[in-house]
């Protein structure tokens, strides 16, 4: 019996070898939420999501029940650049926004798109003074209601914060940023590494007005290609480990999906534009600006002093590319009255969408959200 158990999980592994090769959309299960597009401007779009039918929702190997009353506030998601939208809505056991429309918020989110060579020239004031605000506003009208509350992740949370610091009157009520490195320079070694280049840097700067913005955004621009590459390399004992749990279990069938769903968010990246990535060398890791509490984007003083809105922050504590100190200094920056910081577990992608998440920064969020958007 043994022996023709072992054959039988050694066929089912052989099976599952061929299966993913062939058809590997069969275990990749993303993007599964039902949503509508009601917005669109260039690549740009906004969604509005909604609950498939049902009583309850998967979470994990779990359920969890649908609370039928719901907010009035509406919940805009905002996803870091370079990485698709559908980070927000994985396997539909781990899904952030099945879990928070299942915990009575309406869900929305901004696709950013997938920028190409075309699109290099994209800068902050795009996301940060045209879109961010444009998304706002269609989800206030969409949604009958005269705020927004506003989550990011990573560069997503930045751009939140800038838009806020440089639009005080912006209709928010509150905001949740994960991952988000407002001091680049204590973000691990390459934090370090910044800061030491960011010294004869910045005087070559003063001595000989030496700029990078007239240099063409072609030369930054980031193929997907290379930030897959970059995002493995910041942990590469992590990938050589996740490979070798893949090949011990490949016979089985929810693990391997869950692997290459997982995978598909570091192998299906999007390009980061060239002028954006000119931007954030220049004033995020060089000068340090988000460090200060203040930057220039576009034609607009960016004060994060000026941002009342409600805060809360996340970090992981095992992230190898956002330091818990990077994403703590959020904290004396903003002018917000109300605001709170917490470590949860999990690496850059964990503490977002790791097994951890939903009893962690997912549970916190919807806890705190719930005063904030009746």
């Amino acid at each position: 019996m043994a022996t023709s158990s072992k054959l039988q999980t050694g066929l089912r592994a052989v099976g599952h070898i061929v299966e993913r090769r062939r058809y590997p959309q069969r275990f990749i299960q993303v993007d599964k939420a039902p949503w509508d597009e009601i917005y669109r401007d260039g690549i740009m779009a906004v969604r509005h999501y909604s609950l498939p039918p049902g009583d309850t929702i998967p979470l994990n190997d779990e359920t969890l029940p649908v609370e039928r009353t719901k907010h009035r506030t509406p919940l805009l998601l905002v996803p870091a650049l370079g990485i698709h939208c559908w980070t927000y809505d994985l396997m539909p056991n781990r899904s952030m926004a099945l879990y928070l429309m299942a915990r009575g918020y309406d869900i929305y989110l901004v696709d950013w798109g997938k920028p190409s060579q075309a699109e290099r020239s994209l800068g902050l004031d795009t996301y940060v003074n045209r879109w961010l605000p444009a998304a706002v506003e269609t989800v206030k009208e969409h949604a009958g209601s005269s705020q927004v509350n506003l989550m990011g992740y990573c560069m997503g949370g930045l751009l939140c914060l800038m838009y806020l610091g440089g639009h005080p009157d912006a209709p928010v009520r509150s905001l949740i940023t994960i991952a988000s490195p407002v001091n680049f320079h204590k973000s691990g070694p390459f934090g370090k590494v910044a800061g030491l280049a960011a010294i004869p840097a910045m005087q070559v700067h003063d001595w000989f007005k030496v700029r990078l913005k007239p240099l063409d955004d072609k030369l930054f621009h980031i193929p997907a290609s290379m930030l897959t590459l970059g995002f493995k390399m910041t942990n590469p004992p992590g990938v050589v480990q996740a490979y070798m749990d893949l090949i011990r279990n490949l016979a089985d069938r929810e693990y391997v999906t869950g692997y290459m769903t997982m995978g598909q968010w570091f192998n299906d990246m999007v390009d980061y534009p060239g002028a954006v990535v000119r931007e954030v060398i220049e004033k995020m890791i060089l000068a340090n600006s988000l460090a200060r509490g203040r930057i220039r984007v576009g034609g607009r003083e960016v004060d994060f002093s000026s941002i009342k809105q409600d805060l809360l922050a996340f970090a992981g504590t095992t992230d190898n590319i956002v330091s818990l100190r990077a994403a703590r200094d959020i904290m004396r920056l903003v002018g917000s009255d109300n605001k709170r910081f917490e470590e949860v577990p999990g690496g850059h992608a964990g503490v977002f969408s790791g097994s951890k998440a939903p009893s962690h920064a997912w549970r916190i969020s919807a806890d705190w959200l719930s005063s904030r958007s009746d």
